[in-house]
């Protein structure tokens, strides 16, 4: 028993299994990762309310989509929207990749989900959006 309620198996089993799984994440990020200026303004708007860990989480989710569609964040901020144009370039490109990264991730479709939006909130942070995801039915 815990705090002095019975435990139920199937009940810890379900928690156990609706907690996103831990993407790889290294002991500390790269210098030269948090130095990036869209990286480090996406990192203020995470300060408050998040754990540590949780930050970091969203952090080297970021980090591992910059590496998965070969920019970095700086440059995927940039090449989103043209500002002489003041229209969106590359937003579909970014979105169908967030979705295509966070498939990858061996977990439920919520939990995916979940990982591609923290790539929105990077975007969002950073002062352009990319459009939600929508589900396969519509």
């Amino acid at each position: 028993m815990k705090g002095g309620a019975p435990t139920d198996p199937f009940l810890e089993e379900l928690a156990r299994r609706s907690r996103p799984p831990r993407m790889e994440m290294p002991d500390t990020l790269p210098p030269e990762f948090l130095a990036y200026e869209t990286v480090e303004r996406y990192s203020n708007s995470l300060d408050g309310d998040l754990s540590e860990k949780e930050r970091a989480e969203r952090l080297s989710t970021i980090k591992a989509f910059s590496e998965y569609v070969g920019h970095t964040p700086d440059e995927m901020v940039e090449k989103i929207f043209n500002k002489e144009t003041r229209k969106y370039r590359k937003r579909g490109f970014y979105s169908d990749n967030a979705k295509e990264f966070a498939a990858q991730i061996d977990a439920p479709k919520h939990v995916q989900l979940s990982y591609s939006n923290f790539i929105r909130a990077f975007f969002i942070a950073n002062g352009y959006r990319l459009p939600p995801e929508r589900p396969d039915w519509m």
